[in-house]
C-alpha cells in the first residue's frame, strides 16, 4: 500500500521522528546522508516521493552550516524526486541571533538561510520558540510556530507567589519571561543586559522583588552560560534564596556545559530541541519538545493528514 507521506531526519535527530511519525501518519523514509574527503556534504533520499508530501526533520545547530546545507539538500532531493509538498520542522532555527543588520557592511545572515531553505523547495517550516518574531517575516511560505515554554513551565510547577519570581536575563525576553511568570502565578523580575560583543553579555541592573525568593531564569537559548553567569551573580547579590534556569534551546557552545555546571544552579531544565547528550549532573533535566511539535505539525497539513 502506498504510503501517506514520507519523513526523513537529520543525523541525530531519530528519536524525533519516531515521535513525529504518528501525527503525521508518514513512514520513516531511509536516507543517507554524508560528506566527501574534501568536507562537502552528500544526500539521497530512499523511497519513491513523486507525489508525496514530505517532512525533513533537523535542527539547524552546531555544526550550523553543514546542518542548513544539509536540509536544503535534502529539500531539494525532494522537490527533483517530485515530492508535491515538503515540510521542514526546525526545531532550533540556526543565526537566529542574526535578524537584523548589525552594523554597515553586514549581512542579515537569518535572512539567507530563510531565502536558502525556501529556495530549495521548501514549502511550509514548523519551527520552536523562534528568538526574534522577524524570523518569520523573512519566509514567504508558512510558518508554525510552537512553544515549548509550558512544557518547562510545567516542571516548576510546585512554584507559590510568596517564595518564586521568574526573571528575564534581558528586556527582550520580557514577553517570554512574563508568559512562563503567568502560568505559574508569580512575579517577574528583569535583568538588563549589554552585550560589549557576541559572546559578551554584561549584565547592568536588576529589577524586582528578589530578597529571599527562589529564582527561576527563563530563556530562549543557552549559548555559552556567560549571561546565566553574570544573572546568577546579581540574583545572589540581591538576595535570591535559590536559583533555577529553564531554557528552550540548550545550544551549549565551547566550555558552556562546565560552566553552567560550576554556577550551583539547584535545576536547569532545557528542551530537546537540539540533539546533543550532556554529562548528568544533579538537577539538569532535558524536557521533549515532541508534543508541541507534533501538534504544530499536525496543523500545518491539515487535510493532507
Amino acid at each position: 500500500m502506498m504510503p501517506r507521506g514520507w519523513i526523513f531526519g537529520l543525523e541525530g535527530q531519530e528519536a524525533l521522528v519516531e515521535a513525529l511519525a504518528p501525527a503525521t501518519g508518514f513512514e520513516r523514509g531511509r536516507a543517507e546522508l554524508g560528506g566527501f574527503t574534501d568536507g562537502e556534504r552528500m544526500v539521497r533520499l530512499g523511497e519513491e516521493l513523486a507525489g508525496l508530501p514530505v517532512v525533513l526533520v533537523g535542527a539547524t545547530s552546531p555544526p550550523v552550516d553543514s546542518r542548513v546545507l544539509t536540509l536544503a539538500f535534502m529539500a531539494d532531493a525532494a522537490r527533483r524526486a517530485g515530492a508535491v509538498r515538503i515540510v521542514a520542522v526546525v526545531p532550533y532555527f540556526g543565526y537566529a541571533r542574526g535578524e537584523r543588520l548589525a552594523h554597515p557592511g553586514a549581512p542579515i545572515p537569518c535572512r539567507v538561510v530563510a531565502d536558502l531553505l525556501q529556495g530549495s523547495g521548501i514549502t511550509d517550516l514548523v519551527t520552536l520558540d523562534l528568538h526574534s518574531p522577524a524570523i518569520a517575516g523573512f519566509f514567504t511560505v508558512p510558518v508554525v510556530e510552537a512553544s515549548a515554554l509550558g512544557l518547562l513551565a510545567s516542571r516548576f510547577a510546585g512554584a507559590s507567589a510568596r517564595r518564586t519570581v521568574v526573571v528575564s536575563p534581558d528586556a527582550g525576553g520580557i514577553k517570554r519571561a512574563s508568559h512562563v511568570a503567568s502560568l505559574l502565578g508569580v512575579p517577574l523580575g528583569v535583568a538588563l543586559k549589554q552585550r560589549l560583543a557576541p559572546d559578551s553579555p554584561r549584565v547592568l541592573q536588576l529589577f524586582g522583588d528578589i530578597e529571599g525568593k527562589e529564582a527561576l531564569v527563563v530563556d530562549d537559548m543557552v549559548t555559552t552560560g556567560g549571561t546565566i553567569q553574570q544573572v546568577t551573580a546579581q540574583l545572589r547579590q540581591h538576595g535570591a534564596s535559590a536559583i533555577d534556569v529553564a531554557a528552550v534551546h540548550p545550544v551549549m557552545a565551547g566550555e558552556a556545559e562546565g560552566l553552567l555546571r560550576s554556577l550551583g544552579i539547584r535545576r536547569f531544565v532545557v528542551s530537546d530541541s537540539i540533539p546533543f547528550t550532556p554529562t548528568p549532573w544533579p538537577g539538569f533535566e532535558v524536557v521533549s519538545s515532541a508534543p508541541v511539535l507534533a501538534e504544530a505539525l499536525a496543523r500545518c497539513l491539515g487535510p493532507t493528514r
